[in-house]
């Protein structure tokens, strides 16, 4: 039984230890003073208190073993300031151990008293507002009458925004227009077309274009600042010149800078590489090696989380007969470094880094020389460095992808379009699996001699770090028309449509653009290029709502 002296030594003991932890971590103190008003007891203030964020503290930063999650679940704090610690864990997650140190161990530090990430962003406000936020408020003990009404937990949960979303750059629509446009549909065209250098067996066409004007809303966010933004980047393009087999590349490296947002200001480097060697007549071997560093849209950070992905595919391509069979294997790696919230507030991101392996299937029938209909059948699995993420949520998950339609090559119509249905299954139990009906096309018209239009739609699931959301499904259509006044004069008018649904809070994000543009080709080496760009995001979460207009004026100089 214990006595009135053995807990008032355990107290005492408490004591010392919430203020070692208020000296060593300040992040820890910070949080500690905000608490809602049954924590603080009138006359008994001092003691209560103390002794309440004392172990409130150590519960939820202490690595650990959970053994229910039922219980865990309900000792958890529902507040929005609570969203600051870390989350409860899985049940039987093993423990997460701070840098440096081996699992289970525990040291007072930064390391251990990690925010949890996507918390930091449950208000529309910039990120260093709110670290200031915080820091006024741990000056002054807020008296029970001043504190606002806790939020509900779901409130809590929804309006928290992902953190640097990871997106497919190849199932971008917008990044798929330039590589689907018709051919000049006029002969006076070509002699404005780049001729390229012959370097060897390889026809190389190396380009540089700078462009400079004003966004509205570089941050995409509710209430973002303006700023004027230029771009610089330079692109190379290798084409093989062979009768039989195929090797193709391109490189891609730009300079975005935003005046004004110095922080979003970055650096941009893109590799690929397709070969396809003809062993026999009907029977290729197909192989792709890819490269992509990219920085990720977090707005208010100091400095922005980069995500490097890399990887490649090989595969076989058999004709028998009318059907053509095509048989890949893809590996790729995604790997993230580390944000700056603050000049002393890191956002860690090794839990996102994964590896991603997969094959696909495909097979064609040639039914016609116009119509080829085909089915296709997709896998990969997500396997992640750490088993449980910063949140302790497990985020590994096996995908699966099932589509049918048609290639097609109907007189001034081509390209191919099909339906399926994606569904990617998480292994954590707590998580809901992301699947949905998706569409993909790629089709290009040539309505008149002087008009074209080109269609692309993709549907993919994004990878998230936001707390309790499985994944983003997401679908994309952008129709865009090319009108030729004259050969050296063209007209650009497209408009896009996008839909993300994050699964596992219900939010739904609605993305719309217009954009009107024009080239002006002065010779085959030089052209002048405008664009005038408008993007809205409709959200049911009204946070989320933004609108951004951009208007860019460049030039490219091409060989």
């Amino acid at each position: 039984m214990v006595t009135r002296s053995q807990r008032g030594v355990t107290l005492a003991l408490v004591e010392v230890l919430l203020l070692t932890v208020m000296v060593v971590d300040a992040a820890s103190a910070q949080q500690a003073v905000k608490t809602k008003p049954t924590d603080v007891v009138p006359g008994r203030a001092d003691r209560l208190f103390f002794r309440h964020i004392t172990a409130r503290s150590i519960y939820y930063n202490v690595p650990r073993i959970t053994s229910d999650s039922r219980t865990l679940m309900m000792r958890q704090d529902p507040r929005g300031v609570s969203a600051l610690l870390r989350p409860v864990r899985e049940a039987g997650a093993p423990s997460l151990a701070a840098p440096g140190k081996a699992a289970g161990a525990f040291g007072f530090g930064p390391a251990n008293f990690r925010p949890a990430r996507g918390a930091l962003f449950a208000t529309a406000e910039p990120v260093r507002e709110v670290a200031r936020a915080v820091q006024s408020a741990a000056m002054q003990v807020p008296t029970p009458a001043a504190l606002p009404p806790p939020a509900k937990p779901a409130e809590a949960v929804t309006v928290a925004q992902p953190a640097a979303v990871l997106r497919n750059r190849d199932v971008l629509p917008d990044r798929n227009l330039d590589t689907v446009k018709p051919p000049p549909v006029t002969a006076e065209a070509k002699p404005y077309d780049p001729t390229g250098l012959t370097v060897g067996s390889f026809l190389v066409k190396p380009a540089v274009e700078i462009q400079a004007g004003y966004d509205s809303n570089p941050t995409r966010r509710a209430g973002g600042p303006g700023s004027p933004v230029a771009i610089v980047a330079t692109e190379v393009s290798v084409r093989s010149q062979w009768e039989r087999h195929q090797l193709n590349a391109d490189f891609r490296g730009a300079y975005t800078e935003d005046t004004n947002v110095r922080s979003i200001s970055h650096p941009t480097f893109e590799a690929r590489a397709q070969g396809r060697y003809d062993v026999i007549e009907g029977t290729a071997v197909t192989g792709e090696a890819r490269f992509v560093n990219d920085a990720l849209t977090l707005p208010g950070a100091l400095k922005l989380p980069r995500a490097t992905s890399f990887g490649g595919s090989a595969g076989v391509l058999q004709k028998i007969g009318p059907t053509e069979i095509a048989f890949k294997g893809t590996a790729d790696r995604v790997v993230f470094n580390d944000a700056m919230i603050t000049a002393n507030v890191p956002l860690r991101t090794q839990d996102r880094n994964y590896t991603q392996p997969g094959a696909q299937v495909r097979v064609t029938y040639v039914l016609t020389p116009t119509i080829s209909p085909f089915v296709d059948l997709s896998f990969d699995r997500r396997n992640h460095d750490l088993q449980v993420d910063f949140n302790g949520q497990r985020r590994d998950s096996a995908g699966i992808a099932a589509r049918g339609g048609a290639v097609v090559n109907v007189g001034s119509l081509t390209g191919e379009a099909s339906v399926g249905y994606l569904t990617r299954r998480m292994d954590s139990p707590l998580m809901p699996n992301v699947s949905g009906v998706i569409a993909d096309a790629t089709l290009a018209w040539a309505a008149t001699d002087a008009t074209t239009f080109v269609l692309v739609a993709r549907s993919q699931a994004s990878e998230t770090p936001a707390m309790n959301v499985s994944g983003i499904l997401s679908r994309d259509v952008i129709v865009q028309m090319d009108h030729q006044f004259e050969p050296w004069l063209i007209g650009t008018l497209r408009g896009g449509y996008g839909q993300d649904q994050f699964v596992g809070i219900g939010r739904t994000d609605q993305r719309m653009f217009v954009a009107a543009g024009g080239t002006y080709k002065m010779n085959r080496n030089i052209q002048l290029k405008s664009e005038v760009r408008t993007e809205w995001t409709r959200s049911n979460i009204v946070m989320n709502n933004f609108m951004a207009v951009v208007g860019v004026v460049g030039v490219r100089v091409q060989y």
